[in-house]
């Protein structure tokens, strides 16, 4: 099972890039083994760049640590548990003001496991079918309501399925908020299999074109069999 993946992440507008994005592959136990996220500072406080940055770091620290899959999606899971108590420790000793988003999404052969809070996104496209696999933690104004950063108290929500012949987004809400799901359809039906590299430019250039200032991440990943 190989992974074909790219990610970029872009600094739009005047707002201070509060984005963070990891993509990262390696084998453990002799398993191909893929694991991205992406984070989505909350721009409204001081230091959402540190919650966000720091998220990143640490997963991808332990990702690089692992030495066996026994339970990786709990682990996952886990491990930003503990990422989140450790920035909420830091943030009163330091008295900073932060909070960030996180979807990451991990692969392992024919399997795959979501982490998720806030609303940045994952979707899967498979035989012309856009599905959303995260739910929004955010109010009926649009106030984001969970987050990592702000309490030790959080609900991660965690999911797990088949890739099957899937195609993965993950993106942040800079990305979907002003965006066409047909043109997102449009756009995955005509990816090479070879090549992610043009959606990666048309989909954030369709979002700004439509005067998006949010910044805006995303990371795509195929399944090759």
């Amino acid at each position: 099972m190989n992974y074909l993946f790219n990610g970029i992440s872009l600094q739009n507008g005047r707002q201070s890039n509060m984005d963070s994005l990891l993509l990262k592959n390696r084998l453990i136990d002799k398993k191909n083994v893929l694991l991205t996220a992406v984070c989505d500072g909350v721009g409204s406080l001081s230091d959402g760049s540190f919650a966000s940055g720091t998220t990143i770091q640490m997963l991808s620290g332990w990702f690089s640590q692992l030495t066996d899959t026994i339970r990786i999606g709990i682990r996952l899971r886990d491990v930003i548990l503990e990422i989140n108590a450790y920035i909420v420790s830091e943030a009163k000793k330091n008295n900073i003001n932060t909070a960030t988003t996180l979807s990451a999404l991990l692969l392992i052969e024919n399997e795959y496991y979501i982490i998720h809070i806030g609303d940045s996104r994952i979707y899967s496209y498979e035989n012309d079918v856009l599905l959303v696999l995260t739910n929004d933690d955010v109010s009926e104004s649009g106030k984001l309501t969970a987050c990592i950063g702000q309490t030790e108290n959080i609900f991660l929500k965690y999911s797990e399925g088949t890739t099957d012949d899937k195609t993965f987004l993950i993106c942040s809400d800079g990305l979907y908020k002003r965006m066409s799901t047909d043109f997102m359809i449009e756009k995955m039906k005509s990816w090479s299999k070879r090549s992610l590299k043009e959606p990666l430019n048309s989909l954030p250039q369709y979002v700004i074109e439509r005067s998006e200032k949010d910044n805006i991440t995303l990371a795509l990943v195929k399944i090759e069999n």
